[in-house]
């Protein structure tokens, strides 16, 4: 019975995944391009789009991301072609295999009937179903560190250090998160084992050779670290002016007490009520719907229920380590900058929550059975109405709502402004501005450009060179033998020229411009401008 409960759970999982993959999420973000083109890239010739072999780290737009996911999306590519379905397939396959994951670890620590509340929980998980869905790298740590903690409780050790040593290459949090898993159950392990940890250890060195390759620009990048330094000293000059001993000052404020400042402050956001149960992350990107919490309410009531679930001895040992993993989670986010409540970099504190509310069932359970039978009976007829009353209100936000409130988010219009192209450039040169986000990758993935041709290109994109840090943020660069220029907002230059298209914004342009086409967002208002440069009357705004 329960292999058949298993199998339904797996494949509601797999369907909420996979449902509408190519519309929903909404829009394609330019890192979803560029994993998917990487791959694209990888298959055709053995190089990503820049030209590296078989790479460690992912140098796209200069951002440097973990190679994995693109990876694994060369098979999905070459069954499917490149485009937005091949592209976010595996997610949500890896996304459906967390859910086995979460259901063989929860069993392991505890049963099979606990296994399956946490599954059910991670399959309706509004969090995890939004993550699946598009071409997100973060989501890969759902799959791969639950099924390596798995594997390593169930003995299978070199697996588990594979596993785990692919995680290293899956998103930058499991960096400083996957260590620090690994050697504390290999350290908490009775009988020792050197082969994983020496696999293990291999593919440690090779993550901190890819940091050298330049995988920790992006994480210097975006550290609270940033700024902290000058922070520190004008407070500190501030109050020496105010008469403060300069010793006490400087004690007092430095850039260590800066950044300690702002590591609580982000660390805190993750177990608020705010971004738990309210409001959720605080941006639209990777899928996300700001206004509803990453967890139903109903969840906290489970969560409760560990408190007597703690009251059995053989529960206090699976809790305190989940526990550990839980509020070691949040760390790498809140070592980044950014707006906050940023969904995607705490990510894995999932399944670790689903789990920790299959014990807080259990313990509900029991604590039922000692008060009164008949709250035993009604207690879960209470929590499948609220839970598939908040299921509901759930996926219409995600299927109904979500396409008019995390459209712009999402860079929605930048994909269907390249396939336009595609089918209506004709023999016309085309000039793109730089407020598209990376257009290049955008025009590359729906011509699925000749990876050879476009490796020859990024040889002249010399942004390094520029003293910046993306390729977008150079004044000019083209793609191709010039078909395509992406340049800063300048319009006022390629006005009236023959055979010439402009791609904007509708605020690049006068009100009097007659644009061929308009992309519009699913709200109805527009989102890019392509207009024929040689309608001289129609001179756009100049930077």
């Amino acid at each position: 019975m329960q292999k058949w409960l298993l199998t339904a759970v797996l494949v509601l999982a797999f369907f909420l995944r996979t449902l509408w993959l190519d519309r929903f999420p909404v829009g394609f973000t330019p890192d979803e391009a560029s994993f998917g083109y990487d791959a694209y890239s990888i298959l055709k010739t053995g190089k990503d789009q820049w030209g590296k072999p078989f790479p460690l780290v992912l140098e796209s737009f200069g951002d440097f991301k973990s190679p994995l996911y693109a990876y694994l999306t060369v098979p999905s590519v070459a069954a499917f072609g490149l485009d937005k379905f091949a592209v976010r397939l595996p997610n949500a396959i890896l996304g459906t295999l967390a859910v086995l994951a979460a259901y063989l670890l929860t069993t392991k620590l505890l049963n099979r009937k606990a296994g399956l509340i946490s599954a059910l929980l991670l399959t309706v998980s509004p969090w995890h179903i939004m993550l699946s869905r598009g071409a997100f790298e973060a989501n890969l740590i759902t799959f791969f560190i639950p099924f390596a903690v798995y594997l390593w409780l169930t003995e299978r050790h070199n697996l588990s250090a594979i596993l785990f040593g692919l995680s290293l290459f899956a998103y930058h949090s499991t960096k400083i998160i996957t260590p620090i898993v690994f050697v504390t159950l290999f350290l908490v392990t009775k009988k020792k084992k050197l082969l994983p940890a020496i696999v293990f250890s291999l593919f440690f060195i090779l993550m901190l050779y890819s940091m050298k390759l330049g995988g920790s620009a992006r994480i210097s990048e975006r550290s609270i670290t940033a700024g902290a330094l000058e922070e520190g000293a004008k407070v500190k000059i501030e109050l020496i002016q105010n008469g403060m001993n300069p010793v006490v000052a400087r004690l007092l404020h430095n850039k260590y007490q800066v950044t300690a400042k702002r590591f609580v402050a982000n660390y805190k956001q993750y177990f608020s009520l705010r971004f738990l149960f309210l409001k959720g992350p605080a941006e639209t990107t990777y899928g996300m719907l700001p206004g509803t919490g990453v967890l139903y309410l109903f969840e906290g009531i489970l969560l409760l229920g560990l408190i007597p679930a703690l009251k059995k001895k053989e529960n206090k040992i699976p809790v305190l380590f989940l526990t550990a993993w839980l509020f070691l989670s949040p760390v790498p986010a809140a070592f980044s900058t950014g707006v906050g409540y940023s969904a995607n970099r705490a990510v894995v504190m999932i399944p670790v929550i689903q789990i920790l509310e299959a014990f807080g069932a259990l313990g509900w359970y029991g604590l039922l059975v000692k008060l009164d039978r008949r709250f035993l009976f009604a207690f879960p007829f209470v929590l499948a109405f609220l839970a598939s009353g908040s299921f509901v209100k759930f996926k219409n936000l995600y299927f109904k709502d979500s396409p008019k409130t995390a459209a712009r988010g999402m860079l929605y219009g930048n994909l269907e402004a390249a396939d336009w192209l595609k089918e209506n450039k004709g023999e016309r040169k085309v000039v793109v501005s730089r407020s598209l986000s990376e257009p290049h990758i955008y025009i590359a993935f729906v011509n699925k450009w000749d990876p050879i041709n476009y490796q020859e290109s990024t040889k002249e994109w010399n942004y390094k060179e520029q003293d910046v840090n993306w390729v977008d943020q150079m004044s000019s660069y083209m793609l191709g033998d010039g078909d395509y220029v992406i340049q800063a907002v300048d319009w006022k230059k390629n006005t009236g020229k023959p055979n010439t298209l402009l791609v904007g914004r509708p605020g690049e342009f006068l009100e009097s411009a007659v644009p061929e086409k308009i992309i519009y967002y699913p709200d109805g208002t527009p989102a890019v401008y392509m207009v024929d440069s040689d309608a001289t009357q129609l001179y756009a705004k100049a930077d």
